[in-house]
C-alpha cells in the first residue's frame, strides 16, 4: 500500500496520515472480532509525519504590515488586522478570528480579551495593547475586526505579504513519491493563519521571555509541542544562544 501511494506521487505526510488511519481501522476490527488473524505487527508500519517548512514574521516585518496603508483594499485590510491580532496575542486561528465585544473585559483600569480556548477548554486574559487598540479604534469602531472565512484570511494575508515584498527565498524540503524534494519558495507564499501564532512564540522566545509565560498565552500544553513553533535556525539560533 505504501509503495502504491508512492507510485501515485503522494506526499510523505499524506502517506503517513493514510497509514495512521488504516492502523486505527485494523485495531478496531481486531478488537471487535472482525479480524481473527493476529499474525501482524502494526508497530512495524510507523511513519512519523515529517516537520514541514513553516516561517515566522519578525517584529520589524509585523510592524511594516501594521503600517501598510490598505484603506483602498478593504478585504486585505480586514485580513491584515485579524492576522495582526493573532501575532499580538499568540492565539490559535479558531480563537483570534472571530473576537467580538463580548470578549473584551475590564480588569481594574486595563482592558483584556478573554479567550476560552476551543481546543483545550482553558481561559486566558490577553492584554489589549496599544497596537491592538489602534487597530480597533482607527478602522473598526473600537471593536475587533469581524470574522472572515479562514480560506479568505489565508489567501489575502499572502497578498499582503506580497505587497510588503517579503520575497526572501525559503528552502522547503519535503518527500513526495518516495523522493526528497527541495524547493525555494518566496516567503510571502508561506504565510498563513498559523504564522501569526508562530511569530508570537518565536519573537517572544528570541527576546528571552519565559517559556512558561509564552505557553500561558499560546495555549501549548507541553514544551515539546511549543518548540515545534519556534522557527529560528542556523545563525539566528547561534546568536540567540550566545546572547543568553
Amino acid at each position: 500500500f505504501i509503495a502504491y501511494l508512492e507510485e501515485m506521487d503522494y506526499a510523505y505526510n499524506t502517506i503517513s496520515k493514510h497509514i495512521k488511519n488504516l492502523k486505527v481501522l485494523i485495531r478496531h476490527a481486531f478488537n471487535n472480532g472482525l479480524i481473527t488473524n493476529s499474525d501482524f505487527n502494526l508497530s512495524y508500519f510507523n511513519l512519523r509525519p515529517e516537520e514541514t517548512t513553516a516561517i515566522y514574521l519578525t517584529d520589524s516585518e509585523i510592524q511594516s504590515m501594521h503600517n501598510l496603508d490598505l484603506s483602498n483594499k478593504k478585504n486585505l485590510e480586514i485580513a491584515r488586522d485579524i492576522f495582526l491580532i493573532g501575532c499580538y496575542t499568540g492565539q490559535r486561528i479558531s480563537d483570534y478570528n472571530g473576537i467580538d465585544a463580548n470578549c473584551i473585559k475590564r480588569i481594574e483600569n486595563d482592558y483584556y480579551f478573554l479567550f476560552f480556548f476551543k481546543k483545550t477548554k482553558k481561559e486566558v486574559n490577553c492584554y489589549i495593547t496599544t497596537k491592538i487598540k489602534e487597530i480597533m479604534d482607527l478602522r473598526h469602531n473600537g471593536l475587533p475586526p469581524k470574522k472572515i472565512l479562514d480560506k479568505d484570511l489565508n489567501k489575502n494575508i499572502k497578498r499582503v505579504g506580497e505587497l510588503l515584498k517579503l520575497n526572501e527565498k525559503i528552502e522547503c524540503r519535503s518527500k513526495k513519491g518516495g523522493e526528497e524534494i527541495i524547493e525555494y519558495i518566496e516567503k510571502y507564499k508561506l504565510i498563513h493563519s498559523h504564522t501569526a501564532r508562530r511569530s508570537f512564540c518565536t519573537n517572544n522566545y528570541k527576546k528571552g521571555n519565559s517559556i512558561t509565560d509564552i505557553m500561558h498565552f499560546s495555549g501549548h500544553t507541553t514544551e515539546r509541542e511549543f518548540y515545534k513553533y519556534i522557527r529560528i535556525v542556523g545563525e539566528q539560533r547561534t546568536s540567540h544562544i550566545v546572547t543568553k
